[in-house]
């Protein structure tokens, strides 16, 4: 009797541990992506090259279509306008704390994490003379991001703030619609010196040199969070969120010129 009892009670023991590896595979199975997700990434016009080549290797290793990480990449006031007017978007990079703080207080992203750093540079056309930052109010055109767009516009202003400088040299000031765009426009000889992130500078390569380097107390930090949003998350969303976030990721982050806290 007693053998048949333990037999019995290793049939049941054998049977709740295929039921218990079973739930935690259909478990894992589900948090995988699914081969027909996809999601769309609102990030900061600065991430386009190192985010591109993130999304590009991801969709590689995992066999995904080309069309299943789409990548908008504009100002971040841009972009988080657009998620509060409903934009199809499953995550959220931007350029500062404040944008993605708008989302926070109207809870439309969760997740939300610190993602790179980045530095502050004034930046000249190539082969022209360097103009300091004590010198600022001598540029005839400057080139800036619209402030109440884009970050590096409004980190921009608030250095020539600090210098004591902004309502002399407003009139001159030119508006851009991303730093993108003002790394072009200086490049091209359309404006005399901009403001635009180190990256952009380094992705440049020859059309600009940097002039300056702006002091950390000299405007906000730059810090870009990155956020899931909720109304268009799923799977793949997480999945791409973590791979970001992950020591590889970072890695190339790093070799755009991002700060990382890896």
């Amino acid at each position: 009797m007693k053998r048949i009892l333990l037999v019995l009670m290793s049939v049941f023991m054998l049977a709740f541990l295929v039921g218990c590896g079973n739930d935690a595979s259909k478990q894992a199975e589900s948090a995988k992506p699914s081969t027909s997700e996809k999601i769309t990434v609102q990030a900061a016009a600065s991430l386009k090259g190192a985010l591109t080549e993130l999304a590009d290797a991801y969709k590689k290793s995992h066999n995904l279509a080309d069309d299943q990480i789409a990548i908008n990449f504009a100002g971040s006031g841009t972009l988080r306008q657009q998620i509060e007017q409903g934009a199809p978007a499953s995550l959220f990079i931007s350029a500062d704390e404040k944008n993605m703080k708008m989302l926070q207080d109207k809870d439309l992203v969760t997740d939300v994490k610190p993602f790179v750093t980045n530095e502050l540079v004034l930046v000249v056309p190539k082969g022209q003379p360097k103009i300091e930052l004590n010198q600022i109010a001598t540029a005839k055109r400057i080139v800036l991001g619209n402030p109440e767009t884009v970050p590096a516009g409004n980190y921009g202003k608030q250095v020539l703030t600090k210098l004591g400088v902004w309502e002399q040299v407003e009139p001159n000031v030119v508006y851009a619609k991303d730093v993108k765009a003002v790394t072009a426009s200086i490049s091209q000889g359309a404006g005399d010196a901009g403001f635009i992130y180190k990256t952009d500078a380094i992705a440049a390569g020859d059309a600009v040199q940097i002039s300056a380097v702006t002091p950390a107390d000299s405007h906000d930090p730059v810090i870009y969070p990155i956020g899931i949003i909720k109304k268009y998350d799923n799977a793949l969303a997480k999945d791409f969120y973590q791979y970001v976030m992950s020591p590889e990721g970072q890695k190339v982050l790093e070799k755009y010129g991002f700060s990382t806290s890896k």
